[in-house]
């Protein structure tokens, strides 16, 4: 049996010396970035709103699901078990009735997400693009995606970023990258800047611009989540129930532009009537 390491801090992995941690995180292919415990993984507006937007539109949209923001997952991986972060991971027709402070597959019958996010940044970039793919192919999530909410300087990665990780056969991935928005200027969907997730996921998925700018001067970026069938746009709660509330101020407008009519109708009615009576005596 490997080395089990539930015992060790959450947030930590492996274990260097009694005060110092390295984070499964932040550490790096080419660089260990010393860390203090739970340093955090939203290290921009772009980067937490982007997950924060990204979780809302999952549970407004697919409330038999189960969606996680920004936990820890531990997994058994030969016999190791093993610490990963992602910002988001999205279960399939699993619910529970209370939260989690960190995702346990020893707990739920070793289920692994059927989709995990990670958004790059600089200190995560590599992990992210590297062992991170290799680890969520031996656990099996079916879809990783990681993407760039803003120029985070690293050129290659540089927005409109996406690459998704498609597990086909249960074996290997396959890989989509794309360089473009998924919607033009006119909010008409660009089908060759979409990936194509479904039927692994009830959506399929695209980047484009949030319309903010990154300290000032650079576009921002986020994903976004498109019914396969309508092509549609999946919102946000507070968008759905906007969208609502507009569809239902329409229908009082027209109502009461109809019931104006009728009674402007009405009105005229009576007003010839009454000119009928005064010209012939009645």
């Amino acid at each position: 049996m490997g080395k089990d390491l539930t015992d060790a801090p959450r947030g930590t992995q492996p274990l260097i010396d009694r005060k110092t941690f390295v984070s499964t995180r932040h550490l790096q292919a080419e660089e260990v970035v010393e860390v203090p415990q739970r340093l955090g993984r939203r290290e921009s507006e772009p980067h937490s709103k982007g997950i924060m937007e990204l979780h809302d539109v999952l549970v407004a949209n697919f409330p038999s699901d189960r969606t996680l923001p920004d936990l820890h997952h531990y997994f058994r991986v030969k016999d190791e078990k093993i610490d990963i972060q992602f910002d988001l991971s999205y279960f399939r027709n699993f619910q529970l009735d209370y939260e989690l402070s960190s995702y346990d597959a020893d707990k739920f019958q070793n289920k692994s997400p059927d989709l995990a996010v990670n958004i790059l940044s600089k200190s995560t970039y590599l992990k992210d693009l590297g062992y991170n793919v290799d680890l969520c192919k031996e656990i099996g999530i079916s879809v990783y995606v990681i993407f760039s909410t803003h120029n985070f300087s690293v050129r290659l990665y540089e927005p409109p970023f996406l690459r998704v990780y498609l597990l086909r056969d249960g074996k290997e991935y396959e890989v989509k990258t794309i360089r473009g928005e998924a919607l033009d200027e006119t909010g008409n969907l660009i089908k060759e800047n979409m990936v194509e997730t479904s039927p692994l996921l009830p959506f399929n998925i695209g980047v484009v611009k949030r319309g903010v700018k990154f300290e000032g001067c650079t576009d921002t970026y986020k994903l976004i989540l498109i019914n396969p069938k309508t092509l549609e746009i999946y919102k946000t709660k507070e968008a759905i129930e906007r969208l609502r509330a507009d569809r239902e101020k329409a229908r009082a407008d027209r109502e009461k532009a109809r019931a104006d009519r009728e009674k402007a109708r009405a009105d005229k009615l009576e007003k010839i009537l009454e000119e009928y009576k005064r010209e012939h005596g009645r």
